[in-house]
């Protein structure tokens, strides 16, 4: 719950011509935005805090909106 790895998600996300998608690490909505933020990932996924109610999803919604440009 300490955050996304943000140098491995970057150097896969570098490396290779598909999307990436972050997992494991989010343990906050600020993470969220440091791994979009920070790295090349087209998506993140967190399990765990939403399932223990940990961090309700909305919000990270709320937590993210307009601080990001979505990408169609």
């Amino acid at each position: 719950n300490s955050g996304f790895d943000l140098e491995l998600v970057r150097a896969v996300s570098d490396f290779v011509s598909i999307p990436v998608i972050a997992s494991s690490g989010a343990g906050c909505a600020q993470h969220f935005e440091e791994v979009f933020t920070a790295t090349g990932a087209e998506a993140a996924l967190a399990a765990g805090i939403f399932h223990r109610r940990e961090v309700p999803i909305a919000e990270v919604k709320s937590h993210l909106s307009g601080k990001l440009e979505i990408r169609k």
